[in-house]
This record gives C-alpha cells, sequence and structure tokens, in this order.
C-alpha cells in the first residue's frame, strides 16, 4: 500500500519548507515586536507631555483626518513624485558613469577629484542655488534627491566594475570580443551585485534628498506637512508625517528587493 501523505514537507524540498517556515517566524515576530511596542507607548500615553510626544491614537485620529480631507493623498503624491524622479534620474546616472569610470582607467583619473570635491560638499548647501536655477516648483526638489541619490550609486557601481576579473576580461577580448561586448559580457554581471546594493542603499537617501528640498523651499509634499506640523506645535502631525515617511521607505526598499530578488532569479 503506498504510503499516506501526512505533510507538505513530504512533497516538497525541506529546504523549500525550511525556508517558508524561516519566513513566517519573521513575519510574526515583526508583528508581535511592532504591536508590542505600540501598546506599550500607547500605555504610557497619558504620562508624556502632548508637546513633545503624541500616543498612537492621536497619531491615528491626525492620519485620519488628512486621509479624510485629501491632505494626505496630495502631500504624499508630491513626495513621492519628487522620489521617484529623483531616484531615476540619479540612479541611471550613477550606474552610467559608475560603469563608464570603472571601465576606463584614464577617464576614471580624469573625473575622480572633481566628483569627489562634488561629493565633500553637503547636498543641503546645493539647495538655494538649485532654486535660483529652477525656481521653487517641482524641478529643485527633484535635482536635491538625484544629486543625493547619484553619489550612492555611482560610488557602489564604479568599485563593482573596478573589482572585475581582469583576466576575464582579457580573455573574452583574446577571443574577438569589441568593447561593448567586454562590458555586456563582463563587466556589468560582474558588477551587478554591486549595482544593486547601491540601489538599496539608495533608497533612504532618496527620501532624505526629497524631505531636504521640500524643507527648504515649498508648500506642498510630506515634508511641507511636517515643518507646519511643528510650527503649530502639533506633535501628532508631525510624528504623522514620519510615520508617512517610513512607510513610503518600506515601499520603496521592497521593490528594490523584489527587482533585486528577480535579476537574481534570471541570473540563476
Amino acid at each position: 500500500m503506498a504510503r499516506t501523505v501526512e505533510s507538505i514537507d513530504d512533497i516538497i524540498d525541506p529546504g523549500i519548507a525550511q525556508a517558508q517556515r524561516r519566513r513566517n517566524i519573521v513575519l510574526a515576530g515583526r508583528i508581535i515586536v511592532s504591536v508590542g511596542f505600540i501598546l506599550a507607548w500607547q500605555i504610557a500615553g497619558p504620562h508624556l507631555d502632548k508637546l513633545i510626544f503624541s500616543d498612537p491614537s492621536d497619531i491615528a485620529v491626525r492620519l485620519w483626518e488628512w486621509a479624510g480631507d485629501g491632505t494626505l493623498a496630495q502631500n504624499l503624491f508630491v513626495t513621492a513624485e519628487e522620489i521617484i524622479l529623483g531616484y531615476a534620474l540619479g540612479a541611471g546616472a550613477g550606474v552610467a558613469l559608475g560603469l563608464l569610470m570603472g571601465s576606463y582607467p584614464v577617464i576614471a583619473s580624469i573625473f575622480d577629484p572633481i566628483l569627489m570635491a562634488v561629493y565633500g560638499v553637503p547636498k543641503i548647501a546645493f539647495g538655494p542655488l538649485f532654486i535660483v536655477w529652477f525656481g521653487i516648483n517641482l524641478t529643485p526638489k527633484v535635482v536635491i534627491t538625484a544629486l543625493v541619490v547619484f553619489f550612492f550609486v555611482f560610488l557602489s557601481t564604479y568599485e563593482g566594475a573596478r573589482s572585475v576579473d581582469r583576466d576575464l576580461l582579457r580573455v573574452v577580448k583574446l577571443m574577438g570580443a569589441n568593447g561593448w561586448q567586454e562590458r555586456r559580457l563582463v563587466v556589468i554581471p560582474g558588477a551587478l551585485p554591486a549595482i544593486m546594493l547601491g540601489l538599496k542603499l539608495a533608497i533612504p537617501e532618496a527620501l532624505i534628498g526629497a524631505i531636504v528640498g521640500e524643507l527648504i523651499v515649498s508648500s506642498r509634499g510630506i515634508g511641507y506637512l511636517v515643518q507646519f506640523s511643528a510650527s503649530q506645535l502639533d506633535s501628532a502631525g508631525v510624528f504623522a508625517g514620519l510615520f508617512v515617511l517610513m512607510a513610503l521607505a518600506l515601499l520603496f526598499n521592497s521593490a528594490v528587493n523584489y527587482a533585486t530578488g528577480k535579476s537574481r532569479g534570471r541570473r540563476a
């Protein structure tokens, strides 16, 4: 008589089942820790100064008010647009220039001191200049975000391209590969882990760039809501804005993790 299948472990790879159990444990742990922290915060709420700390229920009420009157959607859209456009521009330029300089040492020697000089300047210092150049519309916030993202992605890509096995490059060159084929077959695949790391590390920096731009000059966006709430001594509004920013960071981080996983799956 055939043995009865008693569990899913009998029909799938035990390693897959173990990985699934681990993911379930991690997810449950995150939920427990988050809920416990919020409950402890709520219990301590009556003993905290409302001008400094608002309890979670007050923050939830503020978020509900913002959602009800359209304030949240309007300002969230503005900040998300700044982040997405700035991230795309900065990441694209960072990957392109990083691969170029990592592949051609002469070009790297020319531009390296210039880029490092710009990198050493606090990006907030460029804010007034960008406002003079581009006005007080969306553009200066996007440019600040792109500048911040650019250096994280560029430096990671540059180091990844430089660390590619030169012996492998010589082999493909002896096989008749031209410059573009060397980049496509060796440099880009070899630098891909570093590129993905740079893209992931740049996510919180994109939020920082957008919020810094909004704090310098803006009448819309989550950064503006945080600043306006602080000027009104509304700690619930400040914390509500910060929670929205954390949610945005998690969303963009999940998107990059998904893209990274898909890329690893294709290479496998």
